[in-house]
């Protein structure tokens, strides 16, 4: 099915322009040593003539399939993890089409190393399943196929999905809630979010298919929906935070329609599954452009729909400057190669409820651990039930907090008592506080110090479960009585017969009984 129509001249509206940072030049990517950095957008596909370079005369994808052979492109097989690999050929022998697809065919064209490599083939997840012996299937929405390698490595493998006009689609509103009925490569590729995300690299022929102009965005440097931009939005709500993670991450433009279909269909995100929001707020949270990802979305108003009491606190320039620079804290951490927890990001994002917790006499006066944290877990409850944080998240975000006092005021590692330098919370009240108040000369070291510590273990605040209850085995042979019991200790020890009620035979009067 080609790709529906764009029209990437339309206008949008006048305050979102570039000084908004989604409306940039260039692609801000940066090329791994070990990844190629030729230049793919000279190349040009086997069966039809390739867009201008320069972006001002771009043209919008026809809705053709172009092949592009091993010549025009930088995908080579040894920039892919060697069981997505196997996995590719396991298919590809046994009759199936298999092609890697999404985020890692994207960012082997950009020069960058991928963190996952998904595929996508022919094979339902059940014939799947036969092919691998390590395989798992998860997933109601859609099934998919889960392969399990050493390391906690998975790869995921998804079976082509149909364009979605099936009858066994079920649908609320146009928001899907299961679809499991399967299709060809192209209709795959139209389901997809992104047209930058929507490219396929074949084991077979070493070719990349591009059924909706994904080469083309990748070139001008342009995040662009696939098919009708507020249809897919609507589609799938969280799409809206995808595209502005893929424009902050890869400093690339949304195009004028997406983006304007961006802002109107704003409110659809409130629709979207709760725990979904919060794994993507926690990736980008610890992703290197936290600042970049979480300032736009303030601009464009899904902090106000998503987080309001946050949204409420940033109208305050001051608190909007201190709340940008604990990001970019983070960010700074992150790009150094630290260890950054998203429970320990998190007390950046609410950072203006924490510091103003911490400020307070009445709670640096507490002496008791437990006081300070209780005084932090009322102030920062709220924001964080706005976010629905998992319990465990939270219960670690406020042993942080409850520790705080313990090192802000101290000058130097020595003087941290010795009572507390294997308590559970003292890395993360240390790694907090850095991303409050920065002072790197003072407490840079005493991370790189705590990181190597063994530190207690934190209690388990779960819920505990009773033991299951032992039951008795039937079919047992009962154990022999002890020696010297009495006969009525034996008749107790012994298992009681049960007594069977006899069947009264077919035709018989029962008042004869």
């Amino acid at each position: 099915m080609p790709a529906k129509d764009r029209n990437p001249n339309s206008d949008h509206q006048g305050n979102l322009s570039s000084e908004d940072g989604f409306l940039s030049d260039g692609q801000g990517a940066e090329s791994a040593d070990s990844f190629p950095t030729e230049d793919f957008s000279a190349s040009t596909p086997s069966d039809s003539t390739s867009a201008e370079d320069s972006s001002d005369t771009f043209e919008p994808f026809s809705g053709d399939l172009r092949i592009y052979t091993r010549d025009d492109h930088n995908v080579s097989r040894k920039y892919i993890d060697k069981d997505a690999v196997k996995a590719l050929y396991r298919l590809h022998d046994n009759g199936y089409k298999g092609y890697l697809v999404g985020g890692a065919v994207r960012d082997i064209m950009l020069g960058k190393k991928p963190k996952d490599f998904d595929i996508a083939t022919s094979a339902t997840p059940q014939q799947v399943k036969k092919l691998f012996r390590n395989c798992r299937i998860i997933g109601r929405r859609f099934r998919l196929a889960h392969l399990y390698y050493a390391q906690n490595k998975i790869l995921e493998v998804a079976t082509f999905r149909s364009s979605g006009g099936a009858d066994e689609i079920v649908r609320e509103g146009e928001l899907i809630r299961r679809d499991n009925v399967y299709g060809s490569p192209e209709e795959d590729a139209c389901r997809r979010d992104l047209t930058i995300n929507g490219l396929f690299y074949d084991i077979g022929s070493f070719s990349i298919f591009d059924y909706v102009g994904g080469v083309d965005d990748l070139r001008s440097g342009k995040v662009r929906m696939v098919g009708d931009p507020a249809y897919s939005f609507k589609e799938d709500p969280v799409r809206l935070l995808r595209a502005i993670r893929h424009s902050t991450r890869l400093g690339f433009e949304i195009e004028p329609q997406s983006l304007e279909a961006l802002v109107e269909n704003r409110a659809e995100i409130l629709k979207a599954n709760r725990a979904r929001l919060l794994e993507e707020f926690l990736k980008d949270l610890v992703s290197g452009k936290a600042t970049e990802y979480f300032s736009g979305l303030h601009r464009l108003g899904f902090l106000e729909l998503l987080i309001p009491d946050l949204h409420d606190r940033l109208e305050d320039d001051e608190e909007h400057r201190s709340w940008l620079a604990m990001l970019t804290r983070v960010d700074e951490e992150v790009a150094n190669g630290a260890p950054v927890q998203p429970a320990q990001a998190l007390a950046a994002l609410v950072g203006p409820f924490v510091t103003e917790v911490l400020d307070q006499d009445d709670v640096r006066s507490m002496k008791a651990f437990r006081d300070r944290r209780s005084a932090f877990r009322e102030h920062t409850q709220p924001v964080l039930g706005q976010l629905k944080v998992y319990k465990r998240d939270e219960d670690r975000l406020w042993s942080a907090m409850g520790g705080l006092h313990k090192v802000e005021g101290l000058d130097s590692w020595d003087e941290i008592p010795e009572g507390i330098r294997s308590k559970h919370w003292l890395l993360d009240a240390i790694q907090v506080l850095y991303l409050l108040k920065g002072d790197s000369d003072r407490i840079q070291p005493w991370l790189v110090k705590v990181r190597k510590m063994e530190l207690d273990l934190p209690p388990d605040s779960g819920r505990k479960r009773r033991p299951p209850r032992k039951r008795k085995r039937l079919g047992v042979a009962p154990s022999p009585p002890a020696k010297g019991a009495s006969s009525t200790e034996i008749e107790k020890s012994s298992p009681r017969k049960r007594s069977r009620r006899r069947r009264r035979p077919r035709g018989a009067d029962p008042s004869n009984g």
